[in-house]
């Protein structure tokens, strides 16, 4: 049978003592830096040589946004809104109008022009294409008859006095169908411009107002329509 010694240290001999302690601690030195357990962390220098790959990720794919719209309400779900075009933009256009008129400018004139502009007559509202020619090519055809450069440094009309009308509103100016307020769309905008110099002397250059129907695209207002009550002699 194994016999255990039971010292108490506190009464031991110092000689004792050390005989005691010393063994003990190579012993608890040895039992924990001993064998290491299977699952120990791996060195750098056990690391696999192959790339090792990320893990995976869940992606969901890209949807296409909604298409933009000028309006919406709460039932029509995930829309995708505009940046609203203040009448600025719109002013900005019919300025423009008025000066590719004054110099005569066919290609300035085009910019601020839709491809499909109609230039309206209400008095020949029912003369098919003649009471509604393209713009481009009836402004072509004033600028070959009438002397528009005789406008220059004439006041045309003055901003304070146009009249805006949008979607909704009663617009009573005209009879005409192409200017009726249900067929305006959202982002359109039409303003009446009463013209301050009609005439240069006896020869009358414009008519006394211009109804500008003006259509948005993209960030600006461009001229869908263009009601005025003047024909070419």
């Amino acid at each position: 049978m194994r016999s255990i010694a039971i010292v108490n240290i506190r009464q031991a001999p110092h000689h004792l003592l050390s005989s005691v302690i010393g063994p003990l601690v190579i012993a608890a030195a040895t039992c924990g830096c001993g064998a290491q357990p299977d699952n120990a962390f791996v060195t750098a220098a056990e690391l696999p040589e192959q790339r090792r790959r990320p893990d995976g990720v869940a992606v969901d794919p890209r949807s296409t946004p909604p298409q933009a719209k000028d309006v919406a309400t709460t039932s029509d779900g995930l829309v995708t809104l505009r940046t609203p075009v203040g009448v600025d933009a719109a002013f900005s256009t019919v300025q423009t109008f008025f000066q590719a008129i004054v110099a005569e400018d066919p290609d300035l004139l085009g910019t601020v022009l839709t491809r499909d502009a109609l230039n309206t007559n209400p008095a020949l509202a029912g003369g098919g294409s003649m009471g509604s020619p393209s713009a481009s090519l009836f402004w072509a055809h004033r600028f070959r008859r009438l002397d528009y450069t005789k406008l220059a440094g004439e006041t045309m009309y003055h901003e304070s006095d146009l009249d805006v009308y949008r979607a909704g509103d009663e617009l009573t100016l005209s009879p005409h169908p192409s200017v009726r307020t249900d067929a305006l769309g959202a982002g359109d905008v039409v303003i009446r411009v009463p013209i301050t110099t009609a005439r240069v002397g006896t020869e009358r250059l414009l008519g006394d107002e211009i109804l500008i129907w003006l259509r948005r695209t993209g960030s600006e207002y461009k001229i869908y329509r263009l009601l005025e009550d003047f024909q070419v002699q």
